[in-house]
């Protein structure tokens, strides 16, 4: 469907450089198939190599995890603020709008002093004033 394309191309490469990790978080270099009962038939050395190569929408590419990893790491503050948004429109039930733009550099200033660990958004979404009076 045209509609899911257009997401999917900006969606599918990010998912295919995390396609090491199966579905509980384990690394694995191949991919194995599934019997008819949904249990994996697993044989030494079977299963086919994952291809974890892409790039992102309209930006560089990358080889594996390891590269994709990096990338986004070199864009520490974008990414930063990406996270933000999403946790916001998660937090409050809605999309980010220009509205809440205050709310989003305040809680980025928040993160930033402590390199942006996942407890300090949190802390300060939850204390605004958005988040307690939703």
């Amino acid at each position: 469907e045209p509609q899911c394309a257009s997401c999917h191309r900006k969606i599918d490469p990010i998912g295919f450089g995390l396609e090491n990790f199966d579905p509980i978080g384990k690394w694995r270099e191949l991919e194995h198939t599934v019997a008819a009962k949904g249990k994996r038939k697993v044989k030494k050395g079977a299963g086919h190599k994952i291809d974890t190569s892409g790039a992102f929408h309209g930006g560089p590419a990358f080889a594996n995890y390891f590269e994709m990893r990096d990338l986004i790491a070199d864009r520490e503050e974008d990414f930063a603020e990406g996270f933000t948004e999403h946790l916001i429109e998660y937090a409050l039930g809605r999309p980010v709008g220009f509205a809440d733009q205050d709310l989003v550099t305040n809680i980025l200033t928040a993160a930033r002093p402590e390199e942006f660990k996942v407890n300090d958004f949190i802390q300060a979404l939850v204390s605004s004033p958005q988040f307690r009076q939703k």
